[in-house]
């Protein structure tokens, strides 16, 4: 072959982000391996699509091959090829929902190399396209109706020809029979797709693990063996967030404890509660069909369960559902940033403005000497107006704050610090019931706009349904008392360890139950110590 090539060559320099000769003209593949673009693009005419289903990392044989042949192809009839761009491991017939640039959401391909092409040709530069089958450019009719909407927009006629003469778009006839053998394929892969769902449906009946994809946390790569150390940070995290710690803080304990996720990756918000929505932390598995945009399973999607003990029991795993998919839950503690320190945006000023941490600079000088010393020290501060109407030491409000907190759990009865257990809740059946009546207030407004009722009688079913949502609310705000974290303190013999052993999320959510409190101003120049500075929105026993 010409310039040497041979799939070898080109696989090298796919992994390597290589350079690469195709008839004479030279150029480089990028580091991703998906794009080869010519060094000088003058009098090129030619681009070259490649595209695989399905490849592991780091597996571009497939694609190799068929850059090999269509290289062969463009030499043989001399064109001068300016870019080859390869779509590795990407579905050209499943679909994603995605905004459109108008702004609407639709299902497309999510296929950003052949998007690219389409822009290419479409600049009015480049005469030919290259693709090794039909089935590898297009099996979505509005793919396929994207491309030939460029090339008939095209004067001269944009050549599309493929290795196995299965796609050629010069005639009225070629577009037919292109549009016909599209179909095709679209049917091909919707069977495909029929037998692998049913397939994976009876896998997930029989409690077996479907496989695929990146390792999942807590599990091995069976997906049905247990990592004890994982497994336990999963029951952990499942504890905080039914105590209402914010899946930013969850994210933030683990990245302090240096956990990653199997990919090596970092936590995040999002990540965290993707990992704890997972049925198979509660044994289940789980088949849905043709349901997009959602990311979380229902009860009715249940179809078996693991013979294992599951890391999380099903009755708390349906709580925690119910709590993490609710629109009107608090997903953060505030605004921006997640808090790092135990007070930060929790504890206020007289003013109601909560306070930050800031470091603060000064110099400590030596009375006997004269001497100055710089000194920094971090403290809360109350950002109200530029000088602040308060100012105090993190670590003395913070020690000051822990025993406070010690002597309030040490003092009071259990019920008043965790409350009293109540009769099984189902969480689960009451966030649906919460949804049908907002969906009855919809309804009632529309029928108030459209005069099918009066004001009167709107007034009297909203309230009615309010109360509803209301009395709904409230029994799932009373289960969820049940997951206080300070549970853990209650229990503890030495309250001092079982403290430490807390994330500072669980720290931060049992000092915003327990121990508000508001710092008071002083005049300038005064020392206080910090008892005598703060008002505890919870009086102590002993006090």
């Amino acid at each position: 072959m010409a310039d040497g090539l041979n799939t070898q060559i080109i696989k090298d320099a796919i992994l390597n982000g290589g350079e690469m000769t195709i008839g004479g003209t030279a150029g480089r593949w990028n580091p991703a391996g998906d794009q080869w673009t010519a060094y000088d693009l003058a009098d090129t005419d030619t681009i070259i699509i490649a595209r695989i289903s399905d490849a592991d990392e780091q597996d571009v044989n497939g694609v190799a091959r068929q850059v090999t042949d269509m290289c062969k192809m463009a030499v043989s009839r001399d064109l001068r090829v300016r870019a080859v761009l390869v779509e590795n491991d990407t579905s050209a017939f499943k679909r994603r929902k995605i905004k459109l640039p108008n702004g609407d959401h639709q299902l497309r391909t999510v296929r950003p190399q052949f998007r690219k092409a389409l822009s290419l040709l479409a600049r009015g530069d480049l005469r030919y396209c290259l693709v090794y089958h039909l089935d590898r450019m297009v099996r979505d009719p509005r793919d396929l109706e994207d491309l030939i909407d460029v090339v008939e927009a095209s004067k001269p006629r944009i050549v599309v020809d493929s290795w196995g003469g299965s796609l050629r778009l010069a005639t009225d006839s070629d577009i037919t029979s292109a549009r016909i053998h599209c179909a095709i394929a679209n049917q091909a892969s919707r069977d495909t797709a029929r037998r692998v769902s049913r397939a994976r449906q009876q896998q997930a009946e029989e409690g077996r693990f479907g496989g695929g994809g990146t390792r999942r946390f807590g599990f091995e790569d069976d997906g049905r063996t247990v990592r004890p150390a994982e497994a336990k940070t999963i029951a952990d995290c499942t504890d905080a967030a039914l105590g209402d710690v914010a899946m930013k803080e969850i994210a933030r304990d683990l990245r302090r404890a240096g956990i990653t996720r199997p990919d090596g990756g970092q936590w995040t918000g999002e990540a965290a509660r993707d990992m704890l929505l997972r049925p198979c932390n509660a044994g289940l598995t789980v088949h849905r069909k043709g349901v997009r945009g959602r990311k979380y399973y229902t009860k009715d999607d249940v179809v078996g369960s693991f013979t294992d003990d599951p890391i999380v029991e099903p009755e708390k795993y349906w709580a925690l559902v119910g709590k993490l998919t609710d629109p009107d839950r608090r997903t953060n503690s505030q605004a921006g940033t997640v808090a790092r320190w135990l007070g930060s945006c929790i504890w206020r000023c007289e003013c109601g403005d909560a306070l930050r941490v800031q470091n603060k600079k000064r110099k400590l000088k030596d009375r006997r000497t004269g001497e100055t010393t710089p000194v920094e020290e971090r403290i809360y501060r109350c950002h109200q107006n530029d000088s602040g109407h308060v100012t105090i030491s993190m670590d003395e409000l913070d020690a000051l704050a822990k025993g406070l907190l010690f002597e309030l759990i040490r003092t009071s009865d259990p019920a008043d610090i965790i409350g009293t257990p109540t009769a099984e809740i189902d969480v689960a059946a009451l966030r649906a019931e919460i949804k049908v009546h907002r969906v009855r207030l919809e309804e009632i407004a529309a029928d108030y706009e459209d005069d099918i009722i009066d004001r009167a009688q709107m007034l009297t079913r909203t309230k009615k349904r309010r109360a509803k949502i209301e009395a709904a609310q409230a029994k799932i705000d009373e289960a969820a008392e049940e997951y206080n974290p300070a549970i853990k303190l209650v229990d503890a013999e030495d309250i001092e360890a079982a403290w430490m052993d807390l994330t500072l999320g669980e720290q931060r959510e049992i000092v915003r139950r327990l121990l508000p409190i508001t710092v008071l101003p002083i005049g300038r120049g005064r020392r206080v110590p910090a008892r005598d500075r703060i008002r505890l929105e919870r009086p102590l026993k002993s006090a």
